[in-house]
């Protein structure tokens, strides 16, 4: 059965004029700052690293979907995957063990 997962956002702020927004079932997300030369946190690696984490929440029965948010530096956007709080805590385990294998990738 597919559940719904909400894409209820909240702003997370870093200190009086930074912060972004993030969305309360997120699980893991990824930096974004595209496919320049330059980009520290390039989109094609952003993109490899959150489609093999959602194959292993596909692998573990676990739904989930992705959104990108925007942050205060507009030069980066903040991919996430989301999933329905039923499955957060196996999420969230599943994330922990996949970061050490990536560049960009996080746990929330």
């Amino acid at each position: 059965m597919k559940k719904y997962i909400s894409t209820k956002t909240e702003y997370i702020s870093r200190d009086g004029w930074r912060g972004y927004v993030q969305p309360i079932n997120a699980v893991a997300g990824a930096n974004d700052t595209g496919t320049w030369d330059d980009s520290p946190c390039n989109s094609n690696v952003c993109e490899k690293e959150i489609k093999e984490y959602r194959s292993i929440l596909r692998k573990n029965k676990i739904q989930s979907r992705t959104m990108s948010c925007q942050t205060s530096n507009v030069f980066c956007i903040h991919t996430y995957v989301l999933v329905h709080p039923d499955d957060r805590d196996k999420a969230l385990e599943l994330a922990k063990e996949y970061h050490p294998n990536t560049v960009l990738f996080y746990a929330v």
